[in-house]
């Protein structure tokens, strides 16, 4: 493969990435590592601008952690419950590692996250390796990588893109943070390729809000299908009468020409199917049940089963609600996916790989693989763009302005 800076290009297709901090868990038994498609993302613009984002240093003050990479870049956060002297010892377990693997990285000095406000230390540290590789990049290559905020009130994360050739396509490619102030996680309205807030600005300068886009997603035990799955394997995902089926093609192809186990599904991401805001009434009725229980116990033994069954629903089904605006979920799905433009390429890991190690975990390997992958994909539909516009006209069968009235309401 042939990757290299473009500075004078006009992209024709679009690769974006996000990492959600502290999006470890959510409804119905899901985990992930949901930072895959921000290292990937990544790893694609340092093929072309290379710079070492490996962790440094790490400092914390009261409610603030500081990290700084090999290459000077730095990122803070803060913890709505502050940094205990212990946490900011055990954070020391990460240098010298590379900062694109920051859900792995936390889980290696504080042992598991969990968002929705439960361990805000170790998802404010997340978010913080995260800045500090975005921090990196754009001090080595300001004119070239660009960067902007996300733009949400209630979040903290950024964004950043830049124009790359992959064997003589320009290709856009965007890496995003989504991330909470206070380390309380995850509000995710800007994964995909959404284009609100901070962030369309950044999409429209690199044409991503209007070109073929593959997303990459982490790696994830969904049950139901991972307990058919007899060995990890890479899933595209679209749906195809909202999504764009040529980019699942050719994903599809491409995975098919690595030799890479996969599965592939056109039936993924239904739309304007009311599940998020049936979900989140379901969790609230869970809640308000836990809490009559707790209202009227008067013995402590039954208190604490409660509270730790409360603490269940927070730590982990929680995180199947929080992450996304249940009017915009109508419209873009679980994946942020704008309609016409995208598929999806993750990782499902197997039944035995979740009981073996609990939380799924991306590796070098799995990076160099969707990358294989990826620029196989660009290599397919470069050649094929006849296929890839006959979906994009989708995007315009809904008002765009209605996204933004549904993140500001």
């Amino acid at each position: 493969m042939n990757i290299k800076p473009d500075v004078e290009g006009n992209p024709i297709l679009g690769v974006s990435g996000h990492v959600g901090a502290g999006h470890v868990h959510s409804h119905k038994g899901f985990i992930q590592d949901d930072s895959g498609g921000f290292a990937v993302a990544t790893s694609l613009i340092k093929l072309a601008y290379p710079a070492d984002t490996h962790i440094h240093r790490v400092s914390c003050s009261e409610d603030e952690v500081v990290v700084e990479t090999a290459d000077g870049g730095i990122g803070r956060a803060a913890a709505r419950r502050g940094f205990t002297t212990y946490e900011e010892e055990l954070l020391q377990r990460s240098l010298g590692l590379d900062g694109i693997f920051s859900q792995s990285i936390t889980c290696r000095c504080c042992g598991r996250i969990y968002g929705q406000g439960v361990m805000e230390a170790a998802v404010a540290f997340q978010t913080a390796i995260c800045l500090s590789v975005i921090d990196t990049l754009h001090k080595n290559y300001p004119d070239q990588i660009k960067i902007s905020e996300e733009g949400l009130k209630s979040n903290v994360g950024e964004c950043m893109a830049t124009k790359i050739d992959i064997n003589g396509s320009c290709v856009a490619v965007m890496a995003v943070i989504n991330a909470s102030r206070g380390g309380i996680g995850p509000v995710e309205d800007l994964e995909g390729n959404i284009g609100l807030a901070g962030k369309a600005a950044l999409m429209e300068e690199f044409r991503l809000d209007r070109i073929p886009t593959i997303i990459v997603e982490g790696k994830a035990y969904v049950p139901g299908f991972s307990a058919n799955l007899s060995q990890t394997s890479f899933w595209i995902r679209f749906n195809e009468e909202y999504d764009n089926p040529a980019v699942g093609d050719a994903l599809s192809k491409a995975a098919a020409n690595c030799e890479a186990i996969h599965r592939s599904s056109n039936t993924a991401y239904p739309r304007y199917t009311g599940e998020m805001q049936e979900t989140t009434q379901a969790f609230g009725q869970k809640i308000i049940e836990i809490g009559k229980q707790i209202e009227s116990s008067t013995r402590s033994q039954d208190k604490a089963k409660l509270i730790a069954e409360l603490a269940l629903l927070v730590s982990q089904d929680a995180g199947g609600i929080t992450y996304m605006t249940s009017g915009l979920h109508e419209i873009v799905a679980g994946g942020g996916l704008v309609p016409g433009l995208a598929a999806v390429l993750s990782i499902a890991v197997s039944q035995n790989y979740i009981e073996e190690n609990m939380i799924p975990e991306i590796t070098s390997e799995d990076l160099n693989t969707y990358i294989k992958i990826i620029v196989q994909a660009i290599d397919l539909m470069s050649k094929d763009s006849q296929a890839l516009a006959q979906y994009i006209k989708r995007k315009d069968q809904f008002d765009v302005t209605i996204l933004d009235e549904l993140i500001q309401a």
